[in-house]
């Protein structure tokens, strides 16, 4: 009985020698953290998460295990409430999203099924519902015997457990469901990995100093902290890059944390807008290219149905002008489908006389009125895109007489980019059903007052592809 009790004072103070020395050695190396997140002037929408399931290895029945060496006694179940809770906190310190708790969600939906509403209708409490399930959990590392031992919770000895100079990581297959539909917008995996950190203590301002629950009592300090924090960050950053089409009066700029060595915030910064950077390019499918250079006097590959235009040579290309007032033609498209992935591109100029309000190039897709259309005027104050207002990112001046704009639109999925100069200025959502059985054409109208007095408006380098 003595030597029983010797050989399990011996083990817990070895226990307790590796977890003390580790947790000082992996904690000191870093002062300060700074970390960058999304930050918006207002919420996109409402959101909630519901608890993530664990289909990685490591859960196994009611514990997490990383194989002989290290296993822990928290269930899955805690894993997947407090990264779902964590989920949350983050997206609603972030600005960008008003949020209902996981567990607010369930007391709604317990009461409404006691008043005889069905489950369904508690999805009413939020615009966007995340879903889905851990698929890697592994912690690798040495320094700690291979002999293995089970950690029990709550780990009351205090500090962290680090297995000597060990990495983590951590997967989350991630699905967003648009509640009014119930479309799913996003199905992406993000990775968390701990090497990205090399942090040892926690950011609670971005978390919350409580959130989490279990989990992260389990793992306090060690590289599986740092993993699930890195996930949690990348993880934000997908969810807003992602949702803010639903709402593109929303302006996202970034806002940066700096954490202390004990987690405290030492500093934090608004402002500095980083917009994403996503380049015009066509798809592989070329099913329209449009430059005019066989015309001689009128143009007769396009159908003209109101005014009258010619061709005219200019900076070494050929164009569609107007000569007085009005222009419009359509192009039908036979193999052209609306509701795919498409891009379309074309330049235009303006003349540098008469009254620039007067001067337009608007193209619409499929027909005149279609939801996908782009009004660019002489006087770019006034130009449109989609019935919105185009912000100057491409940095053109009020009065675009005598300038070429190269204009491109370009579809992915129920997103739908505006282009000017190659720079990205505007992306809107699509109302899929509002342009499903849009004809197969691009529909032009341009209007210059006279073109002998210098005011017209020119096309060409029309070029349409689809996925």
């Amino acid at each position: 009985m003595k030597i029983f009790k010797l050989f399990v004072f011996i083990n817990f103070f070895v226990i307790m020698l590796f977890a003390n020395a580790f947790t000082e050695e992996y904690a000191k190396d870093v002062k300060e953290r700074t970390l960058t997140l999304p930050h918006c002037d207002k919420p996109i929408g409402v959101i909630s998460a519901k608890s993530f399931k664990c289909k990685a290895a490591a859960c196994q029945g009611g514990r997490i295990s990383f194989g002989s060496g290290f296993s822990v006694e928290v269930t899955p179940q805690a894993l997947g409430d407090g990264l779902a809770d964590m989920l949350v906190t983050a997206l609603a310190n972030t600005g960008c999203f008003k949020v209902v708790e996981r567990a607010a969600l369930e007391e709604i939906k317990e009461e409404l099924e006691l008043m005889g509403v069905t489950p369904k209708q508690t999805l009413k409490a939020a615009d966007f519902i995340i879903t889905g399930a851990v698929t890697a959990l592994e912690m690798k590392g040495s320094g700690a015997g291979g002999g293995g031992f089970v950690i029990p919770l709550p780990w009351k000895f205090g500090g962290g457990l680090k297995l000597g100079k060990s990495k983590a990581h951590i997967a989350l297959d991630m699905r967003i469901v648009r509640v009014k539909d119930a479309e799913i917008l996003v199905a992406k995996t993000v990775e968390g990995k701990s090497e990205r950190w090399k942090f040892g203590v926690a950011g609670g301002g971005l978390f919350g100093s409580t959130v989490g629950g279990g989990w992260f009592e389990a793992f306090k300090n060690t590289p599986l902290e740092e993993a699930t924090r890195d996930l949690i960050a990348r993880a934000v950053t997908l969810i807003v890059e992602e949702l803010k089409a639903q709402s593109p009066e929303v302006t996202v700029g970034e806002k940066k944390i700096t954490y202390g060595e004990k987690g405290e915030i030492v500093k934090e910064e608004t402002g500095g807008l980083k917009r994403p950077s996503i380049e015009f390019s066509h798809y592989k499918n070329i099913i329209w290219s449009e430059n005019f250079e066989n015309c001689k006097y009128i143009p007769t590959t396009v159908k003209i149905l109101k005014g009258y235009g010619e061709c005219v040579e200019f900076k070494g290309n050929k164009w569609v002008a107007t000569t007085k007032g009005e222009i419009i033609f359509e192009k039908e498209i036979s193999n052209f489908d609306p509701l795919k992935n498409w891009a379309l591109e074309y330049k235009i100029y303006f003349g540098k006389e008469g009254d620039d309000f007067y001067k337009y190039v608007h193209v619409f897709i499929g027909k005149e009125g279609s939801p996908i259309n782009v009004l660019i005027k002489a006087f770019y104050n006034h130009s449109q895109f989609s019935g919105q207002s185009i912000p100057n990112e491409a940095g053109l001046p009020d009065d675009l007489g005598g300038k070429l704009v190269k204009i491109g639109l370009k579809k992915e999925g129920e997103i739908v980019h505006l282009f000017i100069n190659d720079v990205r200025t505007l992306s809107l959502p699509v109302d899929t059903v509002a342009i499903r059985g849009l004809p197969k054409k691009i529909f032009v109208k341009l209007h210059g007052q006279d073109i002998g007095k210098g005011s017209y408006a020119l096309i060409t380098d029309l070029k349409l592809s689809q996925d």
